[in-house]
């Protein structure tokens, strides 16, 4: 099993100081590069962009096997330059840049969801060798007050905040409450390695499951995909006196199978893309 690298496909313009507008339809696409295939079960890549040399960018992605699951890293050929091994059913994956280490010094965090151990790993970026180095916590369990399913973490979006630069992590899981469904913890640095401090649950779910979420950091939303019903953007600052849905698109008759994955694209400082998966069988 391998991974799909496709050019970009915009499917519904987005004014991101306002609501989803324009859906369109588009035609099918194929991928321009597979990469190496990895041992089971691929999911969910994301995108590290080099700062000085956007050609050594990487591409990380999970495979999602219990016990013997892993973590890859591509370069844009599709080689595996990295594996990062024995992951208890990793999940998703999500990439920030900059996270504070102290005034003068900052660090690129990857940041993976291990379902079956109920807990975030992350890792530091060494922007020189392009290398994962583990700098997880002793405490990055996630929806420690609740058991079975509803504890298992799924997707994950990171958001840093304009105003501080303090870090997030927005967490999914298997399976929720209608209201709640969402974990935010934020990213505290502890000597060498980074914790987790719990600060509040959010997000409605009308559909079947929420995994995918996508952060805009510079304007504070988030985006997130209720399966099987649509997607539903919020404000992701825990500090905002709105709580409440900004928007929503009912994606029911425009989708044929999940409106799974997510990703942002910007094109201005308030404009841009929402990129969605119409994830199908064979599709």
């Amino acid at each position: 099993m391998f991974f799909l690298i496709i050019s970009f496909v915009l499917y519904v313009n987005v004014c991101f100081g306002h609501s989803l507008i324009n859906t369109q339809s588009l035609p099918f696409i194929k991928e321009t590069i597979a990469t190496q295939s990895v041992q089971t079960d691929p999911d969910d890549p994301a995108i590290w962009i080099h700062p000085n040399q956007v050609e050594l960018s990487l591409i990380i992605g999970t495979d999602k096997t219990a016990r013997i699951g892993g973590l890859y890293v591509f370069d844009l050929n599709g080689k595996i330059i990295q594996r990062i091994s024995n992951l208890d059913r990793p999940n998703n994956v999500d990439i920030e840049y900059g996270f504070k280490i102290n005034e003068t010094y900052s660090i690129d965090i990857v940041a993976v969801t291990e379902r079956r151990k109920q807990r975030l790993r992350i890792f530091s970026i060494n922007i020189h060798t392009r290398q994962l180095y583990e700098i997880t916590g002793s405490n990055t369990y996630v929806f420690i007050d609740i058991n079975g399913h509803e504890a298992a973490p799924m997707g994950i979006g990171l958001y840093k905040r304009a105003d501080d630069r303090k870090i997030y992590a927005i967490v999914s899981r298997k399976s929720g409450p209608r209201q709640g469904y969402l974990g935010q913890y934020e990213l505290i640095w502890n000597r060498e390695t980074i914790d987790l401090k719990f600060i509040r649950y959010f997000g409605n779910l009308q559909g079947s499951e929420i995994e995918s979420v996508v952060v805009d950091d510079q304007l504070g939303f988030i985006y997130y995909s209720d399966e099987g019903y649509g997607i539903h953007k919020y404000n992701v600052d825990p500090n905002t006196d709105q709580n409440e849905q900004i928007s929503f698109i009912n994606t029911t008759n425009i989708w044929q199978g999940d409106s799974e994955g997510l990703a942002l694209y910007t094109t201005s400082d308030k404009n841009g893309y929402l990129i969605i998966t119409d994830q199908l069988e064979h599709g």
